[in-house]
């Protein structure tokens, strides 16, 4: 899965091979703690990336849900993107399986790791 976020505007983009899909406005919203949210399929409310900006980095967190049977599968992405290396406010990146993360012990590890 592609992105890009313009994190200065607050817009995103979904990048496919042939086109690139803005999410509009009305999906946006606030998290609790201050991060800014878009909602990713309007059928689905909680199918959603959300970006909380730092002094060092932006942090991704993407909430996939996977219909599989009839069965719902919630699989949650982390991507920390290190502001140093950001030259235009809208960045492009891509979450891949070794983004995965799942939350233990009350924190949010990588699927195979110690630590997040």
């Amino acid at each position: 899965m592609k992105f890009k976020y313009d994190y200065l505007n607050n817009r995103l983009w979904k990048v496919g091979e042939e086109y690139n899909y803005e999410v509009s406005e009305e999906s946006q919203f606030t998290t609790s703690y201050g991060g800014q949210g878009f909602i990713l399929d309007s059928n689905q409310p909680n199918h959603w990336i959300n970006f909380t900006i730092y002094d060092r980095i932006i942090r991704a967190f993407y909430k996939k849900i996977n219909r599989v049977n009839g069965e719902e599968e919630i699989i949650y992405y982390q991507k920390d993107i290190p502001r140093e290396e950001i030259i235009d406010p809208v960045i492009e990146f891509e979450l891949t399986e070794k983004d995965i993360v799942a939350k233990r012990d009350g924190k949010w590890m990588k699927k195979n790791s110690k630590k997040v």
